[in-house]
């Protein structure tokens, strides 16, 4: 999906993506550990930005050493 190029003041991770995806997008680790869901997409839509919200907030060390880290968004099948 992308990989994690900063950290917001507000805890946010910002994600250099390869590709528009939904606001809400799960996205994971390559562990596939939840690291955040997307809250907001912007830039050029041929490799976007989009700003993720980590399910609890970080230590700075943590999130900082998240930075570079490559994130995946998970495939969730529909039923039916």
């Amino acid at each position: 999906m992308g990989r994690i190029t900063g950290l917001s003041a507000r805890g946010t991770f910002t994600v250099r993506a390869k590709e528009v995806v939904p606001e809400g997008t799960i996205l994971t680790d390559p562990r596939g550990r939840f690291r955040g869901r997307v809250v907001r997409v912007f830039g050029p839509v041929a490799h976007p930005y989009l700003s993720v919200a980590p399910r609890r907030q970080l230590p700075a060390e943590e999130a900082l050493s998240l930075i570079g880290s490559s994130l995946a968004a998970e495939v969730r099948r529909s039923d039916g």
